[in-house]
């Protein structure tokens, strides 16, 4: 009876103690989480846990999401849920860390009611599911001053940057003074927005209607952003200066920005020597800069980029075509950067930058100079090398890889220079003045830092954007990398830390080098079987051309002969080429097939193991308990023989 009250004692405390521990982690330890992956995915970053501890005053935090209509909806409506639950959960911790200065309401907008009203009065997007039924899924904040800022709809093929976009929408409510940034360009990046109507009816006259470009855009949603002419004598009014293309500026805005670094200012340059995505460019799709004018302002700040070389890396070369009637392939000129490109250099531009394409990337070069210190930004990887180009070169692939060699050292495409810096006027300009000369600078008055970037065509719509059922969207991290550059030289690093937490894109070396060399292999089989495509329909265009009203059935004939012939050769050589990829195929999947055995077989190989060890210690010590029992048997019965006998 003891031994049963004993045991029900133990249950009844088995669940105390199980009821309180739930109760202290849903309580006490709400806040305390553990975030196990390498990158702190699940993690809010310091920079956003900066700009909440900024936080002065409450901000109303209003979470639109159609709860209902996505229950009774399709079901790929109600895959939706999956991503509501994630934003709900992120904005938990917005507010958990926001000293109570964050207040989330979450709402379900149901027809005809005043929330439904309240969200298309806050411009939400919408989605009309029936007649009566709509969708909505987006974010408002707003605070006591009434200012509000709102997140259209939460695209779930965003997920890796909400928590840039939660944050970016609490920074602007929290610092509604933009600062301004002056774009400098030799193209026209940033123009006057025309009427839709006029440029519908331009566009149907066939005539080429210019935009601003979209990076330029999104820069207008944290700055002003200031158009700085070509001919300017002087910069002023901006925080910061960036510089796209730079070529055929006058000696006068040379000078302009010669002073504007010495006076402290930071600039963010992109030069090209091959900028592709150009309506200006020439018959081979060359347009380059620096000239030699902007050469001698580089040259001050220990920057050198190198004509006619280009930055190249097997390993990171893209997939695509130059041209549409060209078969896609591996491109030389096409670097996509993931974090092999950064990782080493630990720059917060870049931290957390997996999927950046340059196109005809330059090589820049760093020389000494007193009282400046540089950094690389981004590179290719160990294996990438330089390589020169020029003319009708640049355009054919086939010559690029001829002209490449595997190197031993990264090369640069992205160079930091902060420090002081000294004139590149000396003597100030021929159209000045001399009493004005005198008044120019010779030196930095203060640091200033000056970041280049050795291609162009990364922040032009082309390369940097997609088109989409919603509009315009990113295509990779592009416009992330050129907007952390902008908040690099404008200070604003809580931000920048925060949208540099992308995905990470894990690459697979073994496996790429497979694919490649397997990629390399079928090239040659490739062009054959285009060459025969093209020798046949050489033939079939002489052949049409000598046909006349006696000869066109013999030709049709001798046509479907060359046809068929030609057909037997292409599916040999269509064998030979699957057996090849094959071959790389069959590589990448028994690589694959080994790591599922071994992690199907791991975890029960290991409680094998350890039940072993685990029965054999036990064995061992329950052996030893024995021997022991047995002892003091032995002993207690010689003691009580030997007081019988006594």
């Amino acid at each position: 009876m003891n031994k049963q009250k004993e045991n029900y004692l133990k249950v009844i405390l088995g669940l105390f103690s199980m009821t309180l521990l739930i109760y202290i982690g849903s309580t006490l330890f709400k806040k305390v989480r553990i975030d196990f992956t390498e990158e702190r995915l699940y993690t809010l970053s310091n920079g956003t846990k900066s700009i909440l501890n900024k936080l002065d005053s409450p901000i109303n935090l209003k979470l639109y999401y159609s709860k209902t209509a996505a229950n009774k909806g399709t079901e790929g409506l109600r895959a939706f849920n999956n991503h509501f639950l994630y934003v709900q959960e992120l904005l938990r911790q917005f507010v958990s860390n926001s000293r109570n200065n964050l207040k989330l309401e979450v709402i379900d907008p149901r027809p005809d009611t005043p929330e439904e009203e309240d969200a298309v009065m806050y411009g939400l997007k919408k989605f009309n599911l029936t007649e009566t039924e709509r969708y909505f899924f987006g974010l408002v904040a707003e605070n006591e001053s009434g200012t509000e800022k709102i997140i259209e709809f939460f695209d779930p093929n965003q997920k890796d940057k909400l928590e840039y976009e939660l944050t970016k929408l609490i920074y602007t409510v929290l610092n509604p003074q933009k600062k301004n940034i002056g774009i400098l360009s030799s193209i026209d990046v940033l123009v006057d927005d025309l009427n839709p109507y006029m440029a519908q009816i331009m566009r149907m006259q066939g005539k080429d209607v210019n935009q601003s470009w979209l990076v330029t855009q999104l820069l207008s949603e944290f700055y002003n952003v200031k158009k700085i002419e070509k001919d300017t004598k002087s910069i002023s009014g901006v925080d910061s200066l960036v510089i796209i293309h730079p070529t055929g500026f006058s000696d006068d805005t040379l000078f302009a920005i010669d002073q504007y670094v010495l006076n402290g200012g930071n600039v963010l340059v992109f030069t090209d020597p091959n900028t592709v995505s150009l309506k200006s460019s020439s018959m081979y799709g060359t347009s380059s800069s620096p000239d030699n004018n902007f050469k001698k302002l580089m040259d001050k700040w220990g920057i050198e980029l190198q004509e006619n070389s280009y930055a190249g890396d097997r390993y990171l070369s893209g997939y695509g075509r130059f041209h549409p009637n060209r078969p896609p392939g591996r491109l030389l000129a096409l670097l996509n950067c993931n974090e092999v490109c950064t990782e080493q250099y630990n720059d917060n531009i870049t931290s957390g930058i997996n999927d950046a394409a340059f196109v005809f990337p330059g090589v820049l070069k760093a020389k000494s100079i007193e009282g400046v210190k540089h950094s690389v930004i981004m590179s290719t990887s160990n294996k990438g090398n330089a390589y020169r180009a020029q003319g009708y070169e640049l355009n054919n692939p086939d010559i690029l890889w001829k002209k490449f060699t595997e190197g031993s050292s990264p090369v640069v495409i992205a160079y930091k220079a902060m420090g002081k810096f000294k004139t590149a006027y000396p003597n100030g300009t021929k159209k000045k003045e001399k009493k004005n000369n005198k008044q120019f600078l010779k030196e930095s008055k203060k640091e200033s830092v000056v970041i280049v970037f050795s291609d162009v065509d990364f922040i032009s719509d082309q390369f940097a954007f997609k088109n989409t059922f919603l509009g315009a969207s990113v295509a990779n991290d592009n416009s992330t990398l050129f907007l952390n550059s902008v908040e690099a030289i404008s200070g604003d690093m809580d931000l920048m830390s925060v949208r540099s937490k992308g995905r990470v894109n894990r690459s697979f070396d073994v496996i790429n080098e497979i694919e490649f060399e397997a990629e390399k292999r079928t090239a040659d089989k490739v062009k054959e079987i285009n060459a025969s495509i093209a020798r046949f329909q050489s033939e079939l265009n002489q052949l049409g051309s000598k046909a006349n009203a006696g000869n066109i059935a013999l030709l049709q004939n001798e046509g479907i002969k060359k046809k068929k012939e030609l057909a037997k050769n292409i599916a040999a050589l269509k064998k030979e080429l699957r057996n090849v990829k094959r071959e790389g195929r069959e590589k990448v999947e028994r690589i694959g097939k080994f790591f599922q055995y071994f992690n199907t077989m791991f975890v029960p190989f290991f409680v094998i193991v350890f039940g072993i060890y685990y029965n054999y210690k036990r064995s061992s010590l329950m052996q030893g308990r024995r021997e022991i029992i047995n002892h003091k048997k032995d002993s207690h019965h010689t003691e009580n023989f030997t007081e019988v006998k006594a």
